[in-house]
């Protein structure tokens, strides 16, 4: 853009480009230009867009219900480099990677990339190029703030169904709390009706105004769920994962670590003793890791974090925008205290909610990371994890989402049965949860193999939750289960008997 143009000029010169292809990638430039920034070259030079990168990733992932082999994959996703030689991406596009290339819009050449940090989470991770020639017309994007409902945004990056970098603009239709797919996290999403389609997962979501990052594009509904219906994390998730990696490990999100109800009834906040005009909902349940100095059930929170809390459960920030109660648990690092004002038996008292992770009696999902086994016989053993829960679909009678019982408790589970006369009679008792072997509570896998390695002679008694019945009695015969493990094992092309991790002492 010459600095001699005319306003006419200008508004002709704009109303041409809108016609062509390259529309979007000018509009992002004239706002990097507001900032006062030089005008970049729409082809390449300076374009800011050169930021915006192609991801090609081959995997190889252990496979949950036969946990000694690997299975590989290729895809690809979009990211966009946010410090020389660090791209931001999704996690679920780099997830068990074992090799990446990552390509800029504007030349052919590939640059080898590295996984540092990935917080599954939030769907985050970045990746490392070493390679100088990297940063060669690449400027950083900045980070913005959330943008509002009915801002303009463009999504940039490389969905399926062809090569070179692809826009599509938009607005910001929502804002509030969604189920994050890759994690089953429940953290602050963006709804955008920019397509969001797969290959844009890691890409950025531009705000128009300012050219700044308004999200990173990372998941979109079925079409029977609706039409245009585009997810982005937004701006403080993303400096969350950023300022949790800067002592060099991943410590992810709090999770929600109280449940509410809403008091919208006047009669039950005249049952609680609220004072008329306040406002607030009642805690239901409290997860152990808070612990007794922190909020009670049935205390009535009316404020968080200095924030307003009203009877549906929302607050509102500065600006009026709402959010949900769990807000300023989730904003904050690990360890964080977030300050609260509650009734308590009629008195105001002042607490504080510390953001903490959950110890659960199950694994959290097995990304990047291989599941242990054991085969006993034609029983394959493994310990539960949310990868096990969403591939199976067991039906256990146990609540698995329930605090630990001591410190090394992780439900372990029956995961399947291979054919062999060993098991004769009990063949498809698999997804079933062992709660004993022996009469002796499980405590975890490892628990379980030194139980059944100790029995060299008689039987072993395993007391299993299977569907329907709550302590099925399955009895073996040791002996014929060390005959059966070896004809298993030789049948089926299994390694070991044992992953690795069950192998050390």
């Amino acid at each position: 853009m010459s600095k001699n143009e005319s306003g006419t000029e200008k508004k002709t010169r704009m109303k041409c480009l809108h016609a062509s292809g390259w529309a979007f990638a000018v509009m992002v430039a004239v706002a990097v230009s507001a900032l006062g920034q030089e005008t970049p070259n729409a082809g390449g030079g300076n374009d800011p867009l050169n930021a915006v990168v192609k991801l090609e990733v081959a995997t190889a992932k252990s496979d949950i219900c036969c946990p000694w082999a690997n299975r590989t994959d290729s895809a690809t996703g979009s990211g966009v480099v946010i410090a020389p030689g660090r791209i931001l991406t999704c996690a679920h596009c780099v997830t068990d990677a074992c090799y990446i290339r990552a390509r800029k819009h504007n030349e052919d050449m590939l640059y080898h990339g590295v996984v540092q940090f990935v917080d599954n989470d939030a769907d985050l991770a970045l990746v490392g190029v070493d390679d100088p020639a990297f940063m060669d017309g690449i400027t950083p994007m900045e980070i913005g703030e959330t943008p509002h409902v009915q801002d303009d945004v463009l999504a940039v990056g490389y969905p399926r169904g062809g090569e070179d970098i692809s826009y599509t603009r938009g607005i910001v239709s929502r804002i509030e709390d969604i189920t994050y797919s890759h994690g089953l996290t429940h953290l602050l999403g963006i709804q955008v009706d920019a397509a969001i389609n797969p290959g844009n997962s890691g890409g950025p979501v531009l705000d128009l105004k300012s050219g700044k990052i308004a999200g990173i594009a990372f998941q979109g509904k079925d079409k029977e769920e609706g039409e245009a219906l585009g997810y982005i994390i937004p701006p403080e998730i993303i400096r969350h994962f950023l300022m949790d990696i800067q002592d060099g490990k991943v410590d992810g999100f709090s999770d929600v670590l109280f449940s509410m109800d809403h008091m919208e009834s006047p009669a039950k906040r005249r049952y609680y003793k609220m004072d008329a005009g306040r406002t607030g909902v009642i805690v239901d349940d409290v997860a152990p890791v808070l612990g007794k100095d922190s909020i009670r059930t049935n205390d009535v929170i009316f404020e968080v974090d200095g924030y307003k809390v009203s009877n549906n459960g929302r607050i509102r920030l500065k600006g009026g925008e709402p959010r949900s109660l769990y807000y300023p648990l989730y904003t904050r690092q690990i360890g964080a205290k977030i300050p609260v004002k509650v009734y308590r038996d009629g008195a105001v008292v002042e607490t504080f909610i510390t953001a903490a992770k959950r110890e659960l009696r199950l694994r959290r999902w097995m990304y990047d990371a291989k599941p242990d086994y054991f085969v006993y016989g034609g029983f394959v053993f493994t310990t539960v994890s949310l990868d096990y829960i969403v591939r199976s679909q067991p039906e256990f009678h146990d609540n698995l989402f329930k605090h630990k019982d001591f410190a090394d408790e992780e439900a372990v589970v029956m995961s399947f049965c291979f054919a062999d006369v060993g098991i004769e009679g009990y063949i498809g008792c698999d997804k079933a949860l062992v709660r004993n072997v022996n009469g002796v509570k499980v405590r975890n896998l490892r628990h379980l193999v030194e139980i059944v390695d100790a029995c060299k002679d008689g039987f072993v008694r395993f007391g299993l939750d299977h569907n329907k019945e709550w302590d099925l009695k399955v009895i073996v015969e040791a002996k014929e289960m060390r005959e059966s493990t070896a004809r298993v094992m030789k049948r089926n092309l299994i390694p070991a008997d044992r992953s690795e991790d069950l192998r050390q002492k």
